[in-house]
């Protein structure tokens, strides 16, 4: 099958805005029924991205630093909420133990869960420099968000703005790619069998990647000295540093309060965090729908608007409103307002 022919059956009428105090907050893009003049996405029928980002209003690609810390004092006080009405519950004597650790203890790990993968979601704004216009705050606050969660945040901010410049080319993209099945069988020694990491989703897959990556192009997070960080060797040693020093500060406390206090109080959350992460992402460039295969394009075929344009925006409810930023909802209009791609 033609990469392209998952294009074949759809196409789309003009967005439709939603407007809020002469704001538009969203844009609503309708599906309507395959027509012959469906249009297939190639490199030679899509605008450019200066194009695109012409028809854009320049006012939103102007970052309010005043909002954009708000997001993160919301965030860090939903946070330390959550943690202190779980801890005072659990100091209640009278509740039994079958509901704190039945209903009270899944109940606060998604939360908190969900709302480090909102840290994690500024974080990575910061990243992409839409925090604000200046790079220094950016990359303090950036390290200083994801440190929270165990994430170094130069070296993932580096190897993300790879798979930026290459989303949807098989042969360059960072991870989440499909595997050509030569490589495949490099990998796995001529096995027939597909090789699968036992609970992929749920957390270990982000672990894995962040301590070694995934083949072909592998690219270690904790390494400060990889190939892709070679223009920015301090600043990912600081990145990494920081999370040291977190983990460290971990298990100090753990020393005092309890390995199983810190499991209960932050590493069941943070797993959740991490299973939000690679679902999310895995969602985010490839169709599991039966009417949604999403196209991956080999280096000749692929520009970055095509590539771009080849993944989907996600829908998880009442969750983008607040704990996911809108994150997932707009991953195309993030893709069109990249600031470093250089």
């Amino acid at each position: 099958m033609s990469p392209l022919e998952p294009f074949s059956n759809q196409s789309f009428d003009s967005s439709t805005e939603e407007i809020v105090n002469d704001e538009v907050t969203s844009l609503n893009y309708q599906r309507k029924p395959f027509t012959k003049e469906a249009t297939i996405f190639t490199k030679d029928n899509v605008p450019t991205i200066l194009e695109i980002r012409k028809n854009i209003p320049s006012k939103y690609f102007n970052p309010s630093i005043k909002r954009s810390f708000q997001y993160v004092a919301w965030d860090l006080i939903i946070v330390s909420i959550l943690f202190l009405t779980f801890y005072q519950l659990n100091s209640i004597t009278s509740i039994p133990s079958i509901i704190k650790n039945f209903v009270l203890l899944p109940s606060y790990t998604f939360a908190q869960g969900t709302m480090f993968w909102a840290i994690f979601v500024l974080g990575h704004d910061c990243g992409h420099g839409s925090f604000s216009r200046y790079p220094l705050l950016n990359d303090i606050v950036g390290t200083f968000l994801h440190t929270l969660i165990l994430v170094p945040y130069t070296t993932w901010k580096l190897s993300h703005r790879h798979h930026h410049k290459n989303t949807g080319n098989i042969d360059k993209d960072e991870v989440f790619h499909p595997v050509r099945k030569v490589e495949a069988a490099k990998m796995s020694g001529n096995d027939d069998e597909t090789k699968i990491i036992p609970y992929f989703g749920f957390g270990v897959g982000w672990l894995v990647y962040l301590i070694q990556g995934y083949g072909p192009r592998a690219v270690s997070h904790i390494n400060p000295f990889h190939p892709l960080f070679r223009k920015n060797h301090l600043a990912a040693t600081i990145s990494v540093s920081t999370v040291v020093i977190n983990l460290s500060f971990l298990i100090y406390l753990s020393s005092i309060f309890g390995t199983f206090s810190i499991i209960k109080y932050y590493f069941l959350s943070w797993v959740v965090f991490a299973s939000w992460l690679v679902i999310t992402t895995f969602l985010h460039h490839h169709g599991v729908e039966e009417n949604l295969k999403l196209p991956w394009f080999s280096n000749d075929q692929w520009n970055y608007v095509v590539g771009n344009l080849s993944s989907v925006d996600r829908d998880y409810g009442i969750l983008h409103e607040m704990p996911h930023h809108h994150f997932n909802k707009n991953i195309l209009i993030l893709y069109v307002n990249q600031k470093n791609l250089s």
